[in-house]
């Protein structure tokens, strides 16, 4: 059986793919800083931890990773500068504590969410990665993701990990 550990688990996205994951037959580890907030969760197992701190034992004999953790609080957090820096070490530290373990142990595949605000194009419905170039998001977290994609595909590119970065669309207006 095949392991996945998925990271924000306790969130809306990642509770979700704790579900899709274990409907495929996959024994499922979930991660999040907080207690899941949409009901108990599906996965196997569930731990609550900080991912701004190193915790590469987690990582362990896993053949993916679901990478859904950052630091986020609504729109409204989003768009408060007096948050800008938080948001921006926070998410950073643990994108590269993530990368970090997955190197460390090996993960074969690494799934990260990104996020549509890296687009900024108002009214559009489907986007291509080409509209994502030259960059110019509204806000820095939206640039934090754009800095944590090109730190995926530098992983990918010199670790030899498999990486997929998908953009999901429900923070797009």
């Amino acid at each position: 059986m095949k392991t996945a550990l998925v990271l924000g688990a306790g969130g809306f996205l990642g509770s979700h793919m704790v579900r899709r994951l274990k409907a495929e037959g996959y024994f499922v580890r979930g991660l999040s800083r907080n207690a899941p907030r949409h009901g108990e969760s599906e996965a196997d197992v569930f731990w609550t931890c900080d991912l701004r701190e190193p915790h590469n034992n987690m990582f362990r004999a896993v053949d993916v990773v679901c990478q859904f953790a950052c630091e986020v609080g609504g729109l409204g957090y989003i768009t408060d500068k007096n948050n800008d820096a938080e948001m921006l070490r926070n998410s950073t530290l643990i994108d590269l504590n993530v990368l970090e373990a997955c190197r460390i142990n090996k993960v074969p595949k690494v799934f990260f969410a990104s996020s549509a605000c890296v687009y900024n194009i108002p009214n559009k419905r489907f986007y291509a990665e080409a509209d994502a170039y030259p960059a110019n998001p509204a806000n820095e977290f939206a640039w934090q993701k754009v800095f944590a994609e090109r730190l995926y595909r530098a992983y990918a590119d010199n670790f030899g990990v498999e990486v997929r970065v998908v953009c999901n669309g429900l923070d797009a207006e």
